[in-house]
């Protein structure tokens, strides 16, 4: 993900990456070429004869010229190094998942506000073309009001890391991954009043490593699904939706976007946008060069999406205990 940001900077008029901080040497010399995971890279080389390099992150911290930080690390490292990046007086992109705990997300937003820093989250898909369609779908109520909702999301155990399949570390794969999905029905439904989660039943060949299937209860509707998680390693990423309005149907699949209506009628549609990465980043820079809340990504937002995908993980386990003691 640092290597996609990476690219997100050099691509914005104005901005220069003046550090980068990592213990991997062959990273810190440019080279991502052995980075594995989701993303095909656009580059996997970068030129840092002229960038400063850093080993450890608190030494990145006490450069005094940097303006924003970008934080790619573990989940667990996120509240610290946040928290260090604001009190240093800089601007604060973190990745998703905010973090493994309500208090620490409190605690992130505390510090933002105090500092008078911008501090956004990487929850991308708000700015994903085919979801940025599926927000104008719902929101816009040109087919009337929603009735049903299911996202999917699904891929490989990511045994490419050596600290996502920790839990402690990660939050497991409905915290890293599944977050994704929780944010989107948050954004567009808001929270829900109850939620029922369970383990999905894993066939014989699908080597089911970490995974749910939820409902979110809505006391007027509509009906809200979020399914998926990490299956057996090189298992591809996998995203869709399928929500379903009164007068008309918006899908997203391997092959495309797709909008039906009552005649029966279905067709592939462009969604709007380019990429999604670049456009987050963009957004977030021009929030700190006007000092502006990132109102469309805001950090109680995302602080709202680790509250759910816990209590998904609470209910989850919870279902797995009756189904244990038969009670």
């Amino acid at each position: 993900m640092g290597a996609v940001h990476l690219n997100a900077y050099a691509k914005l008029p104005g901005i220069r990456v003046a550090a980068v901080c990592t213990n991997d040497a062959r990273a810190l010399s440019g080279d991502f070429t052995a980075i594995g995971g989701n993303l095909k890279l656009e580059r996997s080389d970068f030129d840092f004869s002229a960038v400063r390099k850093y080993r450890q992150w608190r030494e990145l911290m006490e450069d005094s010229e940097l303006d924003i930080v970008d934080i790619c690390l573990p989940t667990d490292l996120h509240p610290t190094v946040t928290m260090e990046a604001l009190a240093g007086g800089k601007h604060v992109f973190c990745e998703k998942p905010m973090a493994l705990t309500m208090v620490d997300c409190e605690r992130m937003i505390a510090a933002a506000e105090e500092q008078k820093r911008i501090l956004m989250v990487g929850q991308v898909l708000r700015f994903w073309p085919e979801y940025v369609a599926l927000h104008n779908f719902v929101k816009g109520g040109e087919y009337g009001a929603i009735r049903s909702a299911t996202f999917v999301r699904r891929c490989g155990l990511p045994d490419w890391s050596r600290w996502l399949p920790v839990e402690a570390r990660s939050g497991g794969a409905v915290v890293d991954l599944l977050i994704h999905d929780i944010d989107q029905a948050l954004n567009l439904f808001g929270m829900p009043e109850r939620v029922a989660a369970k383990r999905l039943a894993a066939s014989s060949d699908s080597g089911l490593a970490d995974a749910l299937t939820a409902t979110l209860l809505y006391p007027k509707g509509p009906e809200v699904r979020i399914q998926g998680g990490w299956f057996a390693p090189g298992t591809p990423l996998h995203m869709s939706f399928q929500v379903r309005a009164e007068r008309a149907e918006l899908e997203l699949t391997p092959q495309g976007l797709f909008l039906s209506d009552l005649s029966g009628q279905r067709k592939k549609i462009e969604a709007p946008g380019g990429d999604g990465y670049e456009a987050e980043i963009a957004y977030f820079v021009d929030c700190c060069r006007h000092g502006t809340r990132p109102e469309r990504c805001p950090p109680e937002a995302s602080a709202q999406a680790v509250k759910l995908a816990l209590l998904l993980k609470q209910s989850r386990a919870a279902d797995a205990e009756h189904l244990r003691t038969g009670e």
